[in-house]
């Protein structure tokens, strides 16, 4: 995705590709253009096989609190969830779209600048 000055993006965890390409054809139904939304999935269909090891950055100190924020996506999609990423030109297109991306079972959501 090419950056917006003042854009956010707006994130969408799904428990599978087929829930995450719902999502998908709902945000292109409702005229979000297709060059402003990604989807993303785990490297394996295998949960186990695609967690990373180690620890997550989510508790260690020194952290900004965005990455401590952003930590449970990472696993999320590092254990075999799949992620629906919308790039935002306003704010009220910013809440619309986590909106959407709530209805449509999205089981987190999380805006990044």
């Amino acid at each position: 995705m090419m950056a917006i000055l003042g854009a956010q993006t707006i994130v969408g965890v799904f428990a599978s590709p087929a829930a995450a390409e719902e999502a998908r054809a709902a945000l292109l139904r409702a005229g979000v253009p297709e060059n402003r939304i990604t989807v993303s999935s785990g490297l394996t269909e295998d949960g186990i096989a695609a967690e990373a090891p180690g620890q997550s950055y989510e508790n260690q100190p020194g952290q900004p609190a965005w990455d401590s924020a952003m930590a449970p996506y990472g696993e999320a999609v590092r254990s075999g969830a799949c992620v629906v990423s919308v790039l935002a030109r306003s704010d009220e297109e910013t809440d619309y779209v986590a909106e959407l991306l709530r209805r449509e079972h999205a089981y987190r959501t999380a805006i990044r600048p």
